[in-house]
């Protein structure tokens, strides 16, 4: 007969491992499953991403608190006041002086120029003589020890600083006669200036010589000049510099050199503009237009200046810019 050994203590040992290793992971299980394995028995930091399968875990798995935490974490908040203004930024550096408009009304022809002559004036003033008129009707006015005009180089050539009590608008340069247009009717004048000897600020000038000017003049007739100075619409003349004066730019000034006194609306210490004068003067009409040194009576010194690029437009009639070309 076989007797049957007992088993050595060894062996008891061996079995036992063998029974753990064959149940004691089906009884882990069922307990992990059961939640008998919280956070509080598991060590900081034992559980790694890696360790979780994809979807694992469900937000029903999170607790309320962190479901909402995560619900707002991205909502945006109310908006903030507005913070105080920053401070102003330095001023940027002025650009070259543009080209002239040459934007025209409805109903005007646009048309450019060019002006090689200037016939020689007879004195007779504010209409030139039959015959006086060179091309596009302008001629000189005025000339003598007060100054001169001429066509240089391509443009008006104005000199002195004087006047010639011979012309209508007393000043030396050119000019051109109309035939009673109203003064209503003109709607764009604008020229390029430059000055090489200064006087002052004394600069080319514009007079608009007009009849019927009764409510801005102390003549019967109305007769006055309707001036536009650009030292007299906030211009400081500089040697050398390239200027471009519009008369019918907003807040352009101008002055009736027959106000009753120089002081009242309309006179040369208080400048308007020239719808005040059309306003004020409905039957005004045009006689002459001429651009000019802009001297004065009993003035001494030097002045040398040059003007080009007049532009002159009426209400449903041509619009044109003149360039002297001698």
């Amino acid at each position: 007969m076989f007797r049957l050994k007992r088993p050595s203590g060894a062996t008891v040992v061996a079995w036992t491992a063998l029974f753990v290793a064959l149940g004691g992971g089906a009884y882990a299980a069922t307990h992990i499953a059961n939640g008998s394995i919280t956070h509080r028995k598991l060590a900081p930091n034992s559980v790694w991403r890696n360790n979780l399968g994809r979807g694992a875990v469900q937000g029903n798995n999170l607790s309320r608190t962190l479901r909402n935490e995560l619900a707002t974490h991205n909502a945006r908040g109310p908006r903030g006041a507005t913070g105080p203004r920053g401070p102003q930024g330095l001023q940027g550096i002025q650009g070259p002086p543009g080209s002239p408009s040459l934007g025209a009304s409805p109903g005007q022809t646009k048309t450019v120029t060019n002006v090689p002559s200037i016939a020689s004036s007879s004195g007779k003033n504010p209409n030139p003589d039959s015959g006086d008129a060179g091309e596009q009707g302008f001629y000189f006015t005025g000339n003598g020890a007060g100054g001169s005009a001429s066509l240089v180089g391509g443009e008006l050539h104005l000199s002195g600083v004087g006047i010639d009590s011979n012309t209508a608008q007393g000043a030396i340069g050119i000019a051109k006669a109309f035939s009673n247009v109203p003064l209503g009717n003109l709607d764009a004048l604008s020229y390029d200036w430059h000055v090489n000897v200064l006087k002052g600020n004394q600069a080319p000038t514009i007079h608009i010589t007009v009849t019927g000017l009764t409510h801005d003049s102390h003549f019967g007739s109305g007769f006055a000049n309707i001036t536009y100075n650009p030292g007299l619409n906030n211009v400081t003349v500089g040697e050398s510099q390239a200027y471009h004066s519009d008369g019918f730019a907003a807040g352009a000034n101008w002055y009736s050199t027959t106000e009753t006194n120089i002081g009242d609306p309309g006179g040369q210490n208080n400048p308007q503009t020239l719808a005040y004068f059309v306003t004020n003067n409905p039957n005004a009409v045009i006689t002459q237009i001429s651009l000019d040194n802009g001297g004065s009576s009993g003035a001494t010194g030097s002045f040398d200046a040059g003007a080009d690029n007049l532009i002159l437009g009426f209400t449903g009639s041509r619009f044109s810019r003149f360039d002297f070309d001698g």
